[in-house]
């Protein structure tokens, strides 16, 4: 049988691109669909409903990327966490089975509304990602050229894993070197459309920022010093700024040595402090958890070339 031009392909051939570089190690992508608002009229006499399109939207973009995500797309989830509210423009390009490019979205002055930090624990073996959301002003979908989309990545990238990281805070150095887990964390960018009447496509603007809490699990080795700074942080009211501390997330190299990259911590304060449940006959490790607010974070990473 002749082959089909026009036949199915799969899935897993694209290419993301952020301004004029392109984006390594993207794990998925999806998102950036046409949605609209249905107007239902209804019509008694006739016992039937009319419909129409009112308002409409282009959903987010949402990608799973690792940490050799390349320099463009690092300095653009930078400048979010700084409050810089860099727009930028690319394209999502699908390809066949010989990487030649069947189908284009482009994306129009995006800014990005969540960038989620995955959860770290020292007993797990799998990769990490970021998961990256980001809204545009507007979207096409146009066919592709027919170019090649592969690139020339450099395979030496290290690996990033869950269990590969450090905590630190400012004053209790010492009581951080038994961290056995952080949870997720997002940071949320809230977003605005200007909306007006003889518009159809409306431009997008920044609202507000917020971080979200870190949650950590702790051996009971190293619980009197927390124990001591919860009693003057919540008994003693020792809970003003000047009583905030600073501190880093960071992530490391399978070697535990090697610093990829971190999250800098600043305007750190506890939030909530407690031993977790005891089991009787648990063959489970001691461990207490604290929550703690911040105020800002700052996201550098070290090793983001493609």
């Amino acid at each position: 049988m002749a082959f089909d031009a026009k036949r199915s392909a799969t899935s897993g051939n694209f290419l993301v691109e952020v301004g004029d570089s392109r984006v390594a190690f993207v794990k998925e992508f999806s998102g950036f669909n046409f949605e609209g608002d249905v107007m239902t009229h209804d019509h008694g006499p006739a016992m039937v409903q009319t419909k129409h399109i009112a308002n409409f939207k282009f959903t987010p973009g949402k990608l799973s990327i690792g940490m050799s995500m390349g320099k463009g797309m690092h300095d653009w989830i930078r400048a979010s966490f700084k409050k810089e509210y860099a727009t930028k423009s690319g394209a999502i390009t699908s390809a066949d089975a010989n990487y030649k490019a069947t189908h284009r979205i482009e994306y129009v002055n995006a800014l990005i509304t969540k960038v989620g930090i995955p959860k770290l624990s020292g007993d797990d073996k799998s990769a990490c990602y970021f998961d990256i959301e980001f809204e545009a002003e507007r979207v096409d979908h146009r066919p592709g050229g027919g170019e090649d989309i592969r690139g020339d990545y450099k395979t030496k990238a290290k690996a990033w894993l869950a269990s590969c990281f450090r905590f630190e805070l400012s004053g209790l150095e010492d009581a951080c070197k038994r961290v056995a887990s952080v949870d997720a964390i997002e940071m949320k960018q809230t977003v605005t459309r200007d909306q007006i009447g003889e518009q159809r496509i409306h431009t997008l603007h920044p609202a507000k920022l917020t971080v979200g809490d870190i949650k950590l699990s702790i051996s009971s080795a190293d619980e009197k010093p927390w124990a001591e700074w919860a009693t003057k942080w919540f008994l003693e009211g020792q809970s003003l700024a000047e009583h905030h501390k600073h501190g880093s997330l960071i992530f490391l190299a399978p070697d535990m040595t090697t610093e990829l990259g971190r999250i800098d911590l600043t305007g750190v304060g506890l939030k909530s402090y407690g031993a977790e449940a005891f089991k009787a006959n648990a063959e489970t490790i001691k461990r207490f958890n604290v929550s703690l607010y911040v105020e800002e974070m700052d996201f550098n990473m070290k090793y983001i070339d493609a």
